[in-house]
This record gives C-alpha cells, sequence and structure tokens, in this order.
C-alpha cells in the first residue's frame, strides 16, 4: 500500500485546484480587453491574473519547457526569449525541481564573500540551504528570439498590453529585445528584479527601472522582498498616458490606487 504524507497530499489537491478550480481558467469568450504576455509561465495564470481571468482577450505564454499549445484565445510557446536570436547555455540548479535555473550562472563568488550579511536576510530556510540548491544539474543549450522578432512575425494584427516575465535575472535582456513593444501598444509590466547579483551579470533593479523610464513607464508599486536573501521584488511598471482605461483595469488588478 503506498502511503502519501500530508505534504504530498497538499500538493497533489493544489495541483488538481490549479488544473480545475474556475479562478485559474481563463476567459475564452472575448470577454476581457487585455491581451496579456506571460514569460516564464509555468504553473498556469500568474497571481493577480488567475483571478481576473475574465480581463484577459488573448494569451500568449512563452515557457521553454513545455509543448506548443493553440487556441482560439491563447498560445504557449516553448521559445526562449532574449534580447536577440542567438543559442545560449541554459543553467539547470538543483532547486526544488529545478527552480531557479536560469540562462545566467550563480554567483557563487558573491554569495561566499558577502555571507556574513545575505545569511541574516531572508527566510533563513532558504539562506540555510542556497548552496546545495544552487548546484549546477545540468547544461542545455537553447535557442532564443526576441520578442519584437516574434511579435512582427507571427502576431503582427495582434496588439498586446501587458508584458509578465519572471526569467531569473533574464528581464533586462529580454525588455531590450522588446523595445518596439514597449514603444508602442504596451501599457503596463509586471516584473520580477533583482537587488542584489545572485547571478552573474544581471541587471539590477534600478537599471531596468532606468531602462523603462526612457519609454515612459514608471514604477508605480514595488512589493516586499522575497527568495532567498530577500533578493528580488515584483514590481509593476505603467505607461499612464498610453491608453488610460487599460491603464486603470491594470491598476484594479493589482489594487494600486492613483
Amino acid at each position: 500500500m503506498i502511503k502519501f504524507s500530508g505534504k504530498k497530499i497538499k500538493n497533489l489537491l493544489k495541483k488538481i485546484e490549479r488544473k480545475y478550480h474556475p479562478k485559474y481558467q481563463i476567459n475564452f469568450l472575448n470577454q476581457g480587453m487585455i491581451n496579456l504576455i506571460d514569460v516564464g509561465s509555468i504553473g498556469g495564470l500568474p497571481s493577480p491574473w488567475n483571478t481576473h481571468a475574465n480581463c484577459i482577450n488573448f494569451l500568449l505564454n512563452f515557457e521553454p519547457n513545455e509543448a506548443i499549445q493553440k487556441g482560439k484565445n491563447f498560445m504557449t510557446y516553448n521559445t526562449a526569449l532574449w534580447e536577440s536570436e542567438e543559442t545560449l547555455p541554459f543553467y539547470i540548479y538543483k532547486g526544488f525541481n529545478a527552480t531557479g535555473s536560469s540562462l545566467f550562472q550563480q554567483n557563487y563568488e558573491y554569495v561566499q564573500n558577502n555571507w556574513e550579511i545575505l545569511s541574516l536576510q531572508g527566510p533563513k530556510e532558504l539562506a540555510e540551504t542556497w548552496f546545495e540548491r544552487s548546484e549546477l544539474v545540468e547544461t542545455k543549450t537553447l535557442k532564443c528570439r526576441s520578442l519584437d522578432q516574434i511579435i512582427n512575425a507571427e502576431f503582427s494584427l495582434k496588439t498586446f498590453h501587458f508584458l509578465k516575465i519572471d526569467a531569473q535575472g533574464a528581464e533586462y535582456n529580454i525588455l531590450k529585445g522588446a523595445s518596439e513593444f514597449l514603444s508602442k501598444s504596451c501599457v503596463g509590466l509586471h516584473l520580477e528584479l533583482f537587488v542584489i547579483p545572485l547571478y552573474k551579470e544581471i541587471a539590477l533593479l534600478t537599471e531596468v527601472e532606468s531602462y523603462l523610464n526612457n519609454f515612459g513607464f514608471k514604477l508605480i508599486k514595488k512589493f516586499p522582498p522575497h527568495g532567498t536573501f530577500n533578493s528580488q521584488h515584483d514590481c509593476i511598471f505603467i505607461n499612464e498616458s498610453r491608453n488610460p482605461q487599460i491603464a486603470s483595469k491594470i491598476r484594479k488588478i493589482y489594487q494600486i490606487d492613483h
């Protein structure tokens, strides 16, 4: 007889809920007004969009580890994004089920040199297990393309409004390959940005903020720090003047007052 621990049962129930619960389903009835791009989309719609699926008209996912899927109002694209068309190494770390894997290498030297300070930041259990979880398991090769290239080639008739990226340090590089999108139709962004160089050579929050300011985006919400060593923040950027109606809707979804 197979025995399941309480933790395994809880994870199984959560997995079933994410698959079947209505709040995680996308509205395919063309009632929403926002066309959403979700980069690093494994696990379904990200919060808070999972409870506002009725606001979405079309969803474009990017997840290299998932199979291509198409529907009338969604597509999962199994291509990695970067600032240009390149073939790059992808580093797979032990993590929790390979979470933390990235196009960038873990910055072991930085963590070692700053351990006394870093070990006091964030959840203690994450700090204590960082070196174990950051063990390199495998290096794969990924073919990468830019977001502008894909939109122009395959979605030229569709207007996208919102971009969410969770790419373990590659956010800046993806944004550099999306300058046309940022200049024209993008109204808002949800980015997970680092404040310490947990990966080698990544751009930190202040550099990304400065880049987006050039396109008229302002950082309107920086959520509390999270992750190992409190290394990152979820950040919401909006260009208020581009499409006030959609900008207002984004604020409501994220519960951000003017």
